[in-house]
């Protein structure tokens, strides 16, 4: 399968421009996502099967494609086994930032900051809110909670269409734990 996702994606980025850019979640998935895949609809079809006969069926959803959330007290799909790479390691090297930092992504040692990008999964911080400090991404994720809300719909959508939105997080290159109250404007 990464094979044929692989052949698919070079035939498709054959036929464009560097600058277009393709979703990903048109492609075929992963050898290891299918496996996954795989478990959990063959675990579907063995309830649905039992339903039939009236005897459920001794599967363990855990060794079938599923795993436990204990936080939540329910099963959440496995989407790729653990420790898969979500990249070869030699794309990672190429892409990802050479550095550790205690607040990721602060400083334009990070090549996402440096070309005023949100971070990605193949960044150092993966893009994760709780750690990265990248003022794009944060921004990014702002507009994303704005278009999620349903207060005040109408002003929401005029403030990002003129790429303006009220924030209360600080962009300042320095760590800050103080909540500010002001608004930011996409080119900054």
């Amino acid at each position: 399968m990464s094979d044929i996702r692989y052949r698919h994606w070079i035939s498709i980025m054959g036929r464009k421009s560097a600058a277009s850019v393709h979703q990903l979640k048109t492609l075929p998935p992963t050898s290891e996502a299918f496996v996954e895949s795989v478990k959990r609809a063959h675990f579907q079809a063995c309830i649905w099967r039992s339903a039939l006969t009236g005897e459920a069926p001794y599967m363990d959803p855990l060794e079938n494609g599923w795993v436990s959330d204990d936080d939540f007290g329910v099963l959440r799909p496995v989407t790729l086994p653990p420790q898969t790479e979500i990249a070869p390691a030699a794309v990672m090297k190429l892409i990802q930032s050479g550095y550790s930092s205690e607040t990721p992504c602060s400083t334009e040692r990070c090549g996402c900051v440096a070309g005023q990008m949100s971070c990605s999964a193949f960044c150092r911080c993966r893009a994760e809110i709780r750690t990265c400090r990248n003022r794009w991404t944060l921004l990014k994720q702002r507009i994303e909670d704005a278009n999620d809300s349903d207060e005040d719909e109408s002003n929401d959508e005029d403030d990002i269409n003129r790429g303006v939105i009220k924030s209360n997080v600080c962009y300042s290159e320095s760590p800050c734990y103080v909540q500010h109250d002001r608004t930011v404007g996409l080119t900054q």
